[in-house]
């Protein structure tokens, strides 16, 4: 074979590999996105497009074919690409998509001025008017699944079917919810709960298996609207069964259909519906409980179910960080809600007991628990639940005790997951300290700074636990951090990458609550030479070690120092203080600079004047 011939046959390979790309996009049933639906225009030209391709692959397949040949030319002489270009033009799409979702919503509201029209003339009965609408949206809803199934019309059947869905949904809901329809035809609330019931149900298992994500959130977020009503039934135990139950559906759902925003959505609307629940009916400590641990329980299996995406080759559309953020707010947003409510039981359960914090501490750790069985499991690991693991826990920590022994007890936990991470190899949580570390700094700010006690040798007692010995624990426990970071081996690439402002932003936040303090603790002369001393030390350390960055921080406090002296020292201290001001400044500045230069082998720094030539 010469290189002419291996030139063909791999232009060859390369149009066939093309054409079945091509292929792919225009007859898939389901292109790979989660929502399931396509990016084209449906309609007949879909199955015109496919012979199209069907002709190209079998040209394709002639060795002798040129390499002109394998891009096959539509019956009107257009390339196919340009065919297919032509498929989603953007005025195809707009008339299908957006035309179709404004005519539904004005087919919707047009209905129910028709029901109001027939109140007011008396048209038909309150019976006939539920049955008459009941009618139309099952047959606009069938109507829509048949174009969508059997026509290839996918995007306009589904639009048809999810208004129909609707109508059929308020006609129903209109026996109940409207108070004249009720007592005129009698409808019990069981027997509105079970038909609207019925009919969510019967169109969501349907849309499944049709592939149409968005008639099944419909269906869902009508059975939500459903659960609202069931609050009028004043039991305790309907709303959260019913809500779970929905709950349940979609966790099912998620086994077959990867379709994360479905699970989101529902969190949300499931914690929604009880709080409104909550709010209410004031239900029992335990039921507050037993709701909200199911809750939690339900969504930390919909998350690992969903998550099995990420392995599982058949559902590798659903690869993207889109996906996995969706995962990580599921996550986070269950943990919250369902640290809500347990601390909501635990302090009517228990008023006389101080509790507080336990409910935030027991998420915390079935969040770990968690991440341990992802971590074991052959699924993504959920670094969610190891980060939110080590947040909600700091949360306990700070719910349960003191403003000094909540930075105490922060800072144990922030070494605590570095070291755990370390020993587990699970980055997770050194991400979940970094959120911790992050609260801490705006806490040691805003709340620490005012309200614990300042430092007083006359009560030895209230100095131990005050501002400047929790300031001092959080300097040193971001120093140590820092210094472990910049020595550690056992970061992975994505944190290796974003190392050195890792380690830099320890060292800095430590160094400003050094010098935070200082300011606190100290006035006028001895702020000044308070600074002076701790930018000296840091100097003296970074020159010891060779760490240019410590170095560099040394000689941003002293610079720091020098400003305070000459734009503050010289008019608001006296003569004696502004004069030892200036001493201290002076001899510790050349000190420094002297030192600085010794230790670096008296490096020329280019002063010297340059000999003058001889004439």
């Amino acid at each position: 074979m010469n290189d002419d011939e291996l030139r063909r046959e791999v232009e060859r390979l390369r149009n066939e590999v093309d054409a079945l790309h091509r292929r792919l996009e225009a007859v898939e049933s389901e292109p790979p996105s989660e929502s399931g639906e396509s990016d084209g225009v449906d309609g007949p030209d879909e199955q015109t497009a496919t012979g199209e391709i069907e002709t190209t692959e079998a040209e394709s397949d002639d060795p002798s074919a040129s390499p002109d040949s394998a891009v096959t030319k539509s019956t009107g002489g257009e390339t196919l690409s340009d065919r297919l270009a032509a498929d989603r033009d953007w005025e195809l799409a707009l008339g299908v998509r957006w035309l179709g979702l404004v005519g539904a919503l004005a087919l919707v509201v047009g209905v129910v001025f028709f029901v109001r029209l027939a109140i007011e003339i008396g048209l038909l009965g309150p019976g006939g008017r539920v049955a008459l609408g009941t009618l139309t949206g099952v047959g606009l809803l069938a109507g829509g699944r048949f174009a969508a199934t059997r026509q290839g019309y996918r995007r306009w059947g589904r639009i048809a079917a999810g208004t129909g869905l609707a109508i059929a949904y308020f006609s129903v809901y209109a026996a109940y919810g409207f108070e004249s329809y009720r007592d005129a035809i009698g409808t019990p609330l069981w027997a509105a709960l079970a038909a609207l019931t019925a009919l969510v149900a019967v169109a969501a298992i349907v849309s499944v298996r049709d592939r149409a994500p968005f008639v099944v959130g419909e269906a869902f977020l009508l059975g939500y609207v459903t659960a609202t009503l069931s609050t009028d039934a004043a039991t305790v135990v309907l709303t959260p069964a019913y809500v779970l139950l929905l709950g349940g559906g979609i966790v099912a759902i998620a086994t077959v259909r990867p379709w994360g925003r479905l699970l989101s959505a529902s969190t949300f609307a499931t914690y929604g519906v009880l709080l409104l629940w909550l709010v209410d009916l004031e239900p029992p400590a335990t039921a507050i409980g037993v709701a909200g641990v199911a809750a939690f329980a339900l969504f930390l299996v919909g998350a690992y179910v969903l998550r099995r995406s990420d392995v599982d080759p058949e559902l590798e559309s659903t690869h993207s960080r889109i996906h996995r953020a969706r995962l990580a707010v599921t996550t986070v947003a269950n943990a919250g809600f369902a640290t809500l409510f347990l601390e909501i039981a635990l302090r009517e359960g228990f008023p006389e007991v101080a509790i507080d914090g336990v409910g935030a501490i027991a998420v915390a750790l079935a969040l770990a628990a968690t991440y341990v069985v992802t971590d074991r499991a052959p699924v993504r690991r959920d670094g969610a639940a190891a980060a939110g693991s080590v947040a909600f826990l700091a949360g306990g920590v700070a719910m349960a005790v003191g403003t000094f022994a909540t930075t105490v007890g922060a800072l144990a936990v922030i070494c605590g997951a570095v070291i755990v991470s370390r020993i587990a190899d699970a980055p997770a949580f050194r991400v979940g300290a970094h959120v911790v570390a992050g609260a801490l700094v705006l806490k040691l700010l805003t709340v620490d700074a005012t309200d614990l006690p300042a430092f007083d040798p006359t009560e030895p007692m209230a100095t131990l636990f005050g501002r400047p010995v929790a300031f001092a624990l959080a300097t040193g426990a971001f120093y140590a951090l820092a210094w472990w970071y910049s020595r550690t081996d056992v970061l992975t690439d994505l944190e290796r990458r974003f190392l050195p402002a890792t380690v830099a932003n320890y060292a800095i936040v430590a160094t400003g609550l050094g010098v935070i303090v200082f300011a606190l603790e100290l006035s006028g002369l001895g702020v000044s030479v308070a600074w002076i001393l701790f930018g000296s030390v840091l100097l003296g350390i970074g020159l010891a070690t060779d760490v240019r960055g410590v170095r560099a921080l040394g000689i941003a406090v002293l610079g720091l120092a020098t400003a305070k002296v000459f734009l503050f020292d010289t008019r608001d201290l006296d003569t004696v203080a502004r004069t030892l001001s200036f001493l201290v400044l002076g001899a510790v500045l050349l000190i420094a600079s002297y030192v600085y230069a010794r230790s670096r082998g008296d490096l020329e720094i280019g002063l010297e004047l340059p000999e003058r030539r001889e004439e």
